[in-house]
């Protein structure tokens, strides 16, 4: 899952949310430990989303499917494309409107930018500039990702071209998506109960 997906699935606590972008930013115990209980509770929760979604048998199937090279970035290419799946399922699964979820969003981690990392604040502020949060439905913001993530990669790969699979797969991607999402609420919803008692318990 990517940024969306993980603010959706983090539900509406803003800590358990300022986690949910920190989860890519925060490595080691003493990281960890060092954050404010809810933050830290939603780094946690991001991996464990990771998890269940790597381990699902739907992305596992279209894994399966893809030949060299593309199997080697097919995850990070359907965890972009599983995000412009949930905003054309918005009625569905959001929560709140997008438009604002996608406020709630730029406020949060604007308000916060001093106590996040560096790439984190970078990247909150082109999302910002950019309109990113009701955007993910738009082809020409799903290319542009691609071509940030594979600037940022380095290394030659198709994740530039990460759209060419929306093009030939877009009806098994969304087929997977709508098999997955609704597994994944269910599952992150007891996960996210577990780590509020827990926390409410010390």
């Amino acid at each position: 899952m990517n940024h969306l997906a993980h603010v959706v699935l983090a539900g509406s606590d803003s800590g358990m949310r300022l986690g949910a972008f920190l989860g890519d930013h925060v490595r080691g115990r003493q990281a960890l430990a060092a954050l404010p209980p809810d933050w830290a509770d939603g780094v946690m929760l991001h991996r464990r989303i990771d998890t269940l979604s790597d381990a699902h048998p739907a992305l596992r199937a279209l894994l399966m499917r893809l030949q060299p090279p593309w199997r080697r970035y097919g995850g990070v290419i359907f965890d972009v494309l599983f995000d412009h799946m949930l905003t054309r399922h918005w009625d569905r699964f959001g929560q709140v409107p997008l438009v604002r979820l996608a406020g709630e969003i730029d406020e949060l981690l604007a308000r916060h930018e001093a106590n996040l990392p560096d790439r984190l604040v970078l990247f909150s502020r082109w999302a910002r500039e950019r309109g990113l949060w009701m955007r993910y439905g738009d082809r020409g913001m799903i290319d542009e990702i691609f071509r940030r993530l594979a600037r940022r990669h380095g290394r030659p790969g198709p994740l530039a071209d990460g759209i060419e699979l929306l093009d030939d797969m877009e009806h098994d991607i969304e087929r997977a998506f709508l098999e997955m999402f609704p597994d994944l609420i269910e599952q992150v919803g007891n996960e996210r109960r577990r780590l509020y008692s827990m926390r409410s318990s010390m």
